[in-house]
């Protein structure tokens, strides 16, 4: 006689938390369009919008900002970013044809320049007034150390390009890729933000993803930047005799810098610079970019373990970045890429339940809502190259100091180091390049020097 199943006892909120499901995502913060107030606040600055690799001589049709766009470089070597249908009659201008002046429809051949000009209307009379009369949509691009950058706010407030100490340090190169994701640029961003998912999601909760010594929970303390609208934090762990000061750089909207990618934490390091310099660019409201550079040096990555070849369009060389791997390999080993994309296209904020380690995501989102609140108000808003001097200082690397091991060390006490670590940082702001960089390390040493 088959036995009738026993019913199961517990919780079981489900049907109750369905209530939650017809919450609506966060426009304030994710949607980018023209006209909304994230998307007005993000045209102040200059994003990077693609690899310089990916233009050919053909136009690349691109989205970004929620706009369809294409990129092109004429014949002389200019870059041009261009409204994708033509002023005409509306026909995709990724079908134009790249000329010494610009780009050409190629349905009734109208030219237009790199700045939107209309330069040519083939087949209209001599006596057109059309091109004087209209201008195609267009917006200003620069490319640097192979990306392309653009600012799509008003012409007559785009601020100056932002130059960043770590874009030129001695024996780094410099290589970039560009990863897409199918999801909101401020939850991608958030991942970054967020310390503690480092030691679960790539060590405690499958294998060891990057470094071992990653594993253990960190102190985690936020500390103000001096310049630009940011924070920057350290994630300070022991390993044996040493404290590893990690320290991760943030500014407003979408800017952020890591500690080395290959650093163990278990030898004296003093102000090695950063593994990755990084953006997360909006697609639109529902997908985005991550594009930035990999540093390869031997300070970031004394053992040589960096793959340059792995560095491109959708891939990079660490795990867990891409959706390049089956979904059985997702499932078995999740990383970055699962954790932020498996949140929907627009994750639901009023569904979360925030809790102590997520201090930095709680920061960075009211910062974010208070910034896009005072640019609807009127009020500039704070740029990477306000009140500073060409290049812009970060702190985003590592310094690895020796430290005895003390019955009286708590969280309190580290965190106090950590504190003065970030002072010494912040005390060469008003030094540039090597000079900066001895002043934060000798710093560095004397403090060592003064916790044997």
């Amino acid at each position: 006689m088959t036995s009738i199943p026993e019913l199961p006892t517990g919780a079981f909120r489900g049907y109750e938390r369905n209530t939650l499901q017809s919450l609506e995502p966060d426009d304030e913060l994710t949607k980018v369009g023209p006209g909304e107030p994230c998307g007005e606040y993000l045209r102040r600055f200059w994003h990077p919008i693609a690899m310089a690799s990916m233009v050919s001589d053909l136009p690349l049709r691109i989205r970004r900002l929620g706009e369809d766009l294409v990129l092109f470089r004429d014949k002389k070597g200019k870059y041009g970013l261009l409204h994708l249908l033509c002023s005409h009659r509306n026909a995709s201008l990724e079908y134009g044809i790249v000329t010494d002046r610009g780009l050409r429809c190629c349905y009734h051949g109208w030219l237009f320049g790199t700045d939107g000009t209309i330069l040519e209307t083939p087949g209209e009379p001599a006596s057109s007034k059309i091109a004087g009369r209209t201008c195609h949509g267009a917006y200003p691009v620069v490319e640097y150390k192979g990306m392309i950058f653009a600012y799509m706010g008003p012409p007559d407030q785009m601020p100056a390009f932002p130059h960043f100490d770590t874009m030129e340090l001695p024996d780094d190169e410099m290589v970039p890729y560009m990863v897409p994701s199918p999801a909101n640029w401020v939850q991608m961003f958030e991942n970054g933000i967020d310390p503690y998912h480092v030691s679960f999601l790539h060590s405690l909760m499958n294998r060891v993803q990057f470094q071992a010594n990653l594993v253990n929970l960190p102190t985690v303390d936020y500390h103000e930047r001096a310049a630009g609208n940011g924070v920057f934090y350290t994630s300070t762990r022991r390993v044996e005799d040493f404290l590893w000061f990690r320290v991760h750089d943030h500014m407003l909207p979408n800017f952020s810098q890591n500690g080395g990618m290959h650093i163990d934490g278990d030898r004296s390091t003093y102000f090695v610079r950063t593994g990755l310099t990084r953006w997360v660019v909006p697609v639109d409201d529902e997908n985005s970019i991550t594009i930035a550079w990999r540093h390869f040096n031997a300070e970031t990555d004394p053992h040589g373990r960096g793959r340059k070849d792995l560095c491109g369009y959708n891939s990079v060389d660490f795990y867990g970045q891409t959706d390049q791997r089956t979904y059985e390999e997702m499932q078995r080993d999740p990383g970055d890429y699962e954790a932020w994309s498996s949140q929907g296209p627009r994750t639901v904020h009023k569904r979360e339940r925030l809790g102590s380690t997520d201090r930095g995501v709680s920061l960075y989102r009211r910062r974010l809502r208070n910034a896009i609140k005072s640019h609807a108000r009127g009020e500039a808003p704070m740029l990477p190259t306000d009140k500073v001097t060409s290049p812009i200082p970060t702190y985003g690397g590592d310094t690895v100091l020796r430290v005895p091991r003390s019955n009286s060390e708590d969280s309190q006490a580290i965190s106090d180091m950590a504190k003065r670590v970030a002072d010494i940082y912040r005390s060469g702001d008003d030094l540039v390049d090597a000079e900066r960089r001895e002043h934060i390390r000798s710093g560095l040493r004397s403090y060592e020097a003064d916790l044997q």
